[in-house]
């Protein structure tokens, strides 16, 4: 009983203050290629901010859910222009409208602000940022590829759904430019690797889709003062969904390597280093 007291209180204050707050943009502009108006989103990304600046806010319930993983196995297993500048078509019944924010992170994670492609079902126009895969436009995603967006898309988890001004860093030369903006971001949160679209986890609701690695960054604790980074981690990735495959390792410095700036972390004990990994970086107001 005092445990979940202290659990509920932990929520109660601390995780508002990581939530944060924010808002959503759509434009409506003409399809060049079938002169229909289309919805472009514009707002739930950078605000004003270039890559490797963004927001957080997709839904863990979302992310997690079967079809949606299901849906993210098959666009990596193909390009994402299937013609004519469009996703192939990926019913509301399997990922609803509620849920699409996910499919726009992915194409926000991978593709650059340059590119864009037409979700054929809704007519929403997903247009890139971070510029982690680019050519995932016109073939398959590749390993790098996959690594990369799988852990942009988990460092942009947040279960409140609302948006949080984050900074993205890894060794990836998209992320490069963030150092120009460190100052604004003086709080390392944690460092993602995994692997979401490779999974060969059966989809029937037994086991979670596939594992992200967690680690912290060692300052955290004294940056925003906070005890139980676990639960922290734990919330704002999957919130209360049962079948989350976070596995949390601890400190980076202890679980990982040191890659000149970055880290590099073996998703088992005897598997390779992974160099694929993303860091998330906070305002100081995210703390408060």
């Amino acid at each position: 009983m005092q445990m979940r007291c202290v659990h509920l209180l932990f929520l109660t204050f601390v995780m508002p203050g990581l939530a944060g707050c924010g808002s959503t943009g759509e434009d409506l502009e003409q399809d060049a290629a079938t002169g229909q108006a289309v919805v472009r989103n514009t707002g739930d990304v950078g605000g004003d901010r270039p890559p490797p600046n963004g927001l957080n806010g997709t839904k863990p319930s979302c992310f997690w859910a079967s079809g949606t993983q299901q849906a993210l196995r098959m666009l990596g297993g193909a390009a994402l222009d299937q013609g004519a500048g469009s996703l192939p078509d990926i019913p509301l019944s399997q990922v609803s409208q509620s849920c699409r924010h996910v499919l726009r992170s992915a194409v926000q994670c991978a593709l650059t602000p340059d590119q864009s492609i037409r979700d054929p079902v809704t007519d929403e126009v997903y247009t890139g940022w971070w510029g982690l895969a680019p050519s995932w436009r016109g073939e398959v995603l590749n390993t790098e590829g996959r690594r990369y967006v799988t852990a942009c898309m988990v460092q942009r988890l947040n279960y409140y759904g609302t948006s949080v001004p984050i900074l993205l860093d890894g060794p990836h030369s998209a992320l490069a430019g963030g150092t120009a903006h460190a100052s604004q971001y003086p709080i390392e949160e944690s460092t993602v690797f995994g692997d979401l679209f490779s999974s060969t986890t059966p989809l029937l609701g037994i086991l979670p889709a596939f594992n992200v690695f967690v680690c912290w960054e060692s300052l955290l604790p004294q940056s925003c003062g906070l005890l139980g980074l676990p639960l922290l981690l734990e919330k704002r990735i999957c919130d209360d969904v049962p079948l989350c495959g976070l596995l949390t390792l601890g400190p980076c410095a202890l679980s990982c390597v040191e890659d000149g700036s970055h880290w590099k972390c073996r998703p088992g004990l005897l598997g390779p280093l992974w160099t694929e990994t993303v860091r998330v970086k906070l305002e100081t107001a995210s703390c408060q």
